[in-house]
């Protein structure tokens, strides 16, 4: 069995759904009294640490924690809270609160205030997280799960600060301290907006707290009426199905057919099946201009295909890693799986991320879902076999990646019960329910299957799309949302499609050859577009300054500015036969690329073309100047 890794978001109540919470506090002088401060320097929200039970369920246990909730205050009079539940598990809800802002109206902001948390357990709220221990992982062998899993297990909690929160991480537990909050805050009306795991979240949070509750907005939908292994099996079955739809859509696309030699399945069958029998060695470049030997395993190869899975963007990397690798350069899959274990492909040390729990992310999983019963062995013998029926239906990937929730069976404490929530109805509560055909973690079946128990449901299906698609620029899909949210009215249909796609347009690969180039101009935004696709940039959070190698010959690093992007090369090659020696400007803010801003290289070029070099690419303009 292969290890994947867990992937583990009528008049009268139209007035009364709208009306302003009066008779309580103003949120800010609520927010000062319990002892709140802004959450950074330059952050809109106000953050506050609320004393909660650590187990909600036993009225005899003293014991208590503290959950961190950051809100920001309606810019007028409050109409309630706009709760946001974050994906995961184990994302950091208020390291994420000043980036969605840019998703809500103005209308929204002067009507709400705006709530995120991190979930008990999670960054501010324990910040229980095992680095190390998942970055290890990333080298287990996969042919050998259970030792691996047990490995992996082990040097989590033996990572984490305490364990004392580890039975008490689960989602009935984290509800709660939600409804404690508001509570506090003064009993407002809520509205809540869960993504991918969030969706669990405010799923569970509607059924226990319905009082209040003006409405629920859920996009990535779990099917919670499933069991562990329902659930597993219905992703893997679906991430099968969008690997399959992005390899045949390259084929129908004739620069990407001609780049993958004819057909991309058949190059990943290849490559799939040679990693089978070994690891496949690849000279690897590094930030200071030479390469090392590492080396591309199964393990790997799986990793990264699964994860890049997730978007529309993440399809078009791995479907050029993909043709890289038909011309025998194995190095942009490396990139990608490095990137994605959370390692620095340079270093190949943990890259710690503060907003995100991996041990949360299998504690909370862990405490959600029963997998099977008996003793542990047990237990991992039916993995092991239904793991075995599913492989054999699907092959390339669908079948391992049945199996997430594998390391349930060894995670501490006791398996929670076999019985699974009952189906969400939300009698008079207006639900909406987004769902994307092309979304591997979440199927839209699991949401279609939601709306259809709904009493007040509506369903939105974006064809293609990523996992959770709203806040990505689908007008369709965001006005409907934002249109309740701003006035209380529901759409006129229960149903709504909204176009769009699974794999976003395909760049080239770069020319082996300068000859190739019709002109410098051609080189130059090839240069640019190329430059923009390596996996340490595409996916680099406009953070801490970055250095890597250029493909061919050369480096480049990067770092933010206030303006976005500076950018220095040095001998960096993408085609042979030209390099650029220089500095440069994008820009590009955290994971977001301008793509029609301002692109800028200043420095000298070497090759085909010779001498000083100057590039302005913005929008549609285009400015060169060669020597002078």
């Amino acid at each position: 069995m292969k290890k994947r890794r867990p992937l583990l978001l009528v008049a009268a109540l139209l007035m009364a759904a709208l009306a302003p919470t009066v008779a309580r506090a103003s949120t800010t002088s609520t927010l000062e009294a319990l002892g709140g401060t802004a959450c950074t320097a330059d952050s809109e929200f106000t953050c506050v640490k609320l004393s909660v039970p650590l187990n909600h369920f036993d009225p005899t246990d003293a014991r208590r924690i503290k959950v961190a909730f950051a809100v920001r205050p309606a810019n007028k009079t409050s109409h309630g809270l706009f709760v946001v539940a974050t994906g995961g598990p184990g994302t950091s809800g208020i390291l994420s609160a000043d980036s969605y802002l840019s998703r809500y109206s103005q209308k929204m902001l002067d009507r709400y205030d705006i709530v995120f948390f991190d979930q008990r357990g999670i960054g501010r709220s324990g910040g229980l997280t095992c680095p190390k221990a998942y970055a290890a992982s990333f080298w287990y062998p996969q042919e050998e799960p259970q030792p691996a899993a047990i490995s992996f297990v082990n040097a989590c909690t033996a990572e984490l600060t305490s364990t004392r929160l580890l039975p008490y991480v689960g989602t009935t537990q984290a509800v709660e301290d939600l409804a404690d909050f508001r509570t506090a805050l003064g009993a407002p009306d809520i509205r809540i907006f869960g993504e991918s795991y969030g969706t669990d979240y405010a799923q569970t949070y509607a059924a226990a707290h319905p009082e209040g509750l003006k409405g629920v907005i859920l996009d990535g939908v779990i099917d919670l009426t499933l069991t562990g292994p329902q659930f597993s099996a219905s992703q893997g079955r679906q991430f099968e199905s969008v690997l399959n739809t992005t390899l045949a859509i390259c084929d129908n696309r004739p620069q990407c057919k001609k780049d993958a030699n004819g057909n991309l399945g058949a190059v990943f069958d290849k490559l799939d099946a040679r990693l089978e029998q070994a690891p496949i060695p690849v000279r690897f470049p590094l930030a200071d201009g030479t390469r090392v030997d590492r080396e591309l395993t199964s393990n790997h190869f799986e990793w990264a295909v699964s994860m890049e899975l997730y978007g529309t963007y993440g399809r078009m990397m791995l479907t050029r890693a993909l043709t890289a690798a038909a011309h025998d350069d194995l190095v942009p899959l490396l990139r990608l799986a490095y990137l994605e274990a959370g390692l620095n492909p340079q270093t190949l040390k943990p890259i710690i991320d503060p907003s995100y729990s991996n041990a949360m992310n299998h504690g909370v999983s862990c405490r959600d879902y029963h997998y099977y019963d008996g003793t542990q062995q047990q237990r991992s013998d039916a993995f092991v076999a239904s793991y075995e029926r599913l492989a054999a239906q699907l092959p390339r990937i669908g079948g391992g990646l049945s199996t997430a929730g594998y390391h349930c069976i060894w995670w501490p404490g006791e398996q929670p019960p076999s019985t699974r929530p009952t189906a969400l109805t939300n009698p008079g509560i207006p639900t909406f329910v987004i769902v994307a055909t092309a979304d591997p973690a979440t199927p839209a079946s699991q949401g279609r299957a939601v709306y259809s128990r709904l009493d007040d449901g509506y369903l939105i299906t974006a064809q293609g799309g990523a996992h959770v698609v709203s806040g990505r620029g689908i007008a369709c899909l965001d006005n409907l949302i934002l249109n309740f949210l701003e006035t209380g009215k529901r759409p006129v249909r229960r149903t709504t499609v909204c176009p769009g796609s699974v794999v976003s347009d395909y760049l080239p690969l770069p020319p082996a050859r300068a000859r190739s180039f019709p002109s410098l101009e051609d080189a130059l935004v090839s240069f640019q577009e190329q430059f923009r696709r390596v996996p340490e940039y595409w996916y680099w959070n406009g953070q801490e300054a970055r250095a890597t190698a250029c493909p061919v010959a050369g480096t480049m690093r990067f770092r933010a500015t206030a303006a976005g992007t500076a950018i220095t090369y040095r001998g960096c090659s993408f085609t042979r036969g030209v390099s650029i020696t220089g500095t440069g400007s994008e820009a590009k803010n955290g994971y977001t690329i301008a793509t029609s801003g301002r692109f800028t290289i200043s420095g000298t070029i070497a090759g085909r073309w010779q001498g000083p070099i100057r590039f302005v690419h913005d929008g549609e303009q285009l400015d060169v100047t060669l020597g002078g």
